[in-house]
This record gives C-alpha cells, structure tokens and sequence, in this order.
C-alpha cells in the first residue's frame, strides 16, 4: 500500500512539533512534507521534504503556493499548524471546494470564529455553550458593570493571538481600563481559584515579583475531530496541572461535565461548518461550573499531552479524512502521569539549513 502523503503547514512550530512527534513510529506509512519560514528550525529536518515559503500572514502568498505543493507533492492531506495557516486553508476550501477533501479544516466563515476570541465568545452564546464572560472596546460604565458582576482578578488577551506571553491577569479597574484601550485586545471573567490569585498578589507586594510566574490551577481539555460528512470521528478528555515550565500532571478526564461540553460544542461547530481538529479549553468559574475561554480550530501544544495517555488525534485526523488507519505505536499509561518538559538544546545542521535558504526545498536522502 502507498504511503499516505502528508503536509505540515508551519512544521516547526510547537503544534506541528506535537505532529512530528506522534507520527514519530509510523514514518513507515508516511511521507511528511513541512512549509517553514523560516530555515534554521531543528525539527524540520526530521521531515521527508521541506518547501521554505512565505509567511503565512501573506494569505495571498500562501495560498497560491499552498496549491502547488499540494499537487507536485501529490499531497492526500493538509494540517496546518497555526491559526494562519487555518484561515489560508478555510480561504482555499471556500474558493476551490473540489480541494475539500485534502484540507484539515472547516469553512471559512466559522474559521475567522475560531481564531477570534470575541467571535468565539459571541458564537458560543448565541449557541449556549458557556463561554467565560467577556467584553471588548468597553465604556468605563460598561466596564464598571463587567467588575461589579464578575469582580476581580480579569484576564486580559488579544483577540487574534494564542500567545500566553501577551495574556495579562489585571486586578484593579486601572489595569483593565488600559488593557481594554490596547488595539484588539479584550477581557474575560477570572476562571479559577480567586482566593489563591488573591494571596499571591499579596505577596507580590511583601514578598517580590518572581521571576516566572503561573496562577492558573487544574485545568480540562476537550478535543475534538469533526469528520468531513460533520460527525464526531472522536473526542478526547483531559485534565492537566501545568506547575510553571517544569512539568504537567496530566490524566483523562471521564467528567460527565466535561463530555457534555466537549460533545456540545462540537456539534454546534459541526453544524456551522466546521470540520478537522477542534480544541476546547476549561476552567471551573467560581461555581465550580465548566467555562471555556478559548477554541481553536487545529493541534495545539495539547496534543502531545494527550497522546502520552493514549489518545490519538492525529490518527483519528488522518483516518477520519483521507480513510487510512495508522497503527497506533503509543504506549498509554494506566492512570495519570506527570510528564517533564525537556529544555534539551537542539541546532539543525548548517548544511541542511543552507541548502533549504538556497534550493527553498530540502530532502531526505535516500
């Protein structure tokens, strides 16, 4: 049987490293081809093949090139690896429906929902799912109404940005007044032990400012693969204790809270056109309720967690959209597993790096 032909749209970044990873046993039934821009990225050159090209904020760039790699590369199936890569994706299907089928990725419409968080809290009241509380370009009086439901601590975020380093945990109405002034960036409803928050910020004040910091608690993932005919191909649970950068406790979620909003978020998503991948992330609020504060429409660094306990969503991926199983390698862990997060130094060699700046295509020797 021919090897299945995968791309990797942003292969070196964390998500498609995750990618890398967890089709590392089955190289066997794969050929990988990544896109970069960048050439000097370590784990690119564990691909097949790499095609340097622009960056993907060049929608019109990418997808013109996009298309023929897709067809030199006689590609079965695109993943892509950012959120910009999933709108140049979205933006291709909408414009050449027959594609459809090789794209890991839903309609366009619902694309820009996914990767804006304002249009993600909109689209999950409108279709209630519980959303955290959020507000965007607010009035003094309107934030004033925001503190006086919800209090404070609040956490501030860009709309269209997954970086945790541009996140802000504000905790008086100055700091969310000029958090909320920052263009595209908005505020949502502490979720998580506020006491807690409370007694580290206080000391902050007699204590110092630690160099790194971290003030979420137990927090719960839903992942979700929506089949091309819009069923639900799998959805997988799970639940994870990040202690800074130094490791995460992680085991799967069995919930019932948290089935049921993982299962209903995907079926409204899947209604509205969604298809592939779909990563719903939790926090309990101060009911203890399940609340997302944010979605997104491919693999994220989750993925690899997820994977370490048995849970295959690049294979249900695969399996799902272009009808090949791949034997899953993994070997699960019984229950739940603390998993280290290594900061092994790593550099591609020269060679490879030159000659994909030169050629803008590297291969694999035979």
């Amino acid at each position: 049987m021919a090897k299945i032909r995968l791309l990797l749209l942003s292969g070196g970044t964390e998500a498609g490293q995750n990618v890398l990873a967890m089709l590392a046993g089955r190289r066997a039934d794969v050929t990988l081809v990544a896109t970069a821009s960048v050439a000097h990225e370590p784990a690119l050159f564990d691909c097949d093949a790499v095609h340097l090209v622009p960056p993907p904020s060049d929608h019109e760039a990418s997808e013109r090139v996009l298309v023929d790699l897709m067809e030199r590369e006689r590609i079965d199936l695109v993943i892509p690896c950012s959120d910009e890569d999933v709108l140049c994706c979205a933006g291709l299907r909408e414009r050449h429906p027959a594609l459809a089928p090789r794209l890991l990725c839903g309609a366009f419409a619902v694309a820009t929902i996914l990767v804006d968080k304002w249009a993600s809290h909109e689209f999950c009241v409108e279709h209630g799912l519980p959303y955290a509380a959020s507000i965007v370009e607010a009035s003094a009086d309107e934030q004033a109404t925001f503190i006086a439901a919800y209090g404070l601590p609040a956490i501030a975020k860009p709309r269209h940005s997954s970086s945790p380093t541009d996140t802000m945990l504000v905790h008086t109405p100055a700091q969310l007044a000029t958090m909320l002034a920052r263009d595209d960036y908005l505020a949502q409803e502490f979720l998580g032990d506020r006491e807690a928050v409370r007694d580290y910020l206080r000391a902050l004040d007699e204590e110092g400012v630690p160099l790194f910091h971290h003030v979420r608690g137990l927090t719960r993932s839903m992942h979700a693969i929506i089949a091309p005919d819009g069923s639900v191909a799998a959805l997988f649970n799970t639940r994870r204790v990040r202690q800074l950068r130094r490791s995460n406790w992680i085991a799967i979620d069995d919930d019932p809270a948290a089935i049921d909003v993982g299962t209903r978020s995907a079926h409204a998503f899947a209604a509205a056109g969604w298809r592939g991948p779909l990563d719903i992330e939790c926090l309990a609020d101060t009911r203890g309720e399940l609340r997302i504060h944010q979605i997104s429409g491919r693999f994220i660094g989750g993925s690899m967690d997820r994977w370490l306990l048995g849970q295959d969503e690049v294979g249900a991926a695969v399996a799902a959209f272009a009808g090949t199983p791949l034997a899953f390698d993994g070997k699960p862990a019984v229950t739940a597993l603390e998993a280290f997060e290594s900061r092994v130094g790593r550099a591609a060699d020269p060679a490879d790096v030159a000659a994909l700046t030169r050629d803008r295509v590297w291969r694999r020797a035979a």
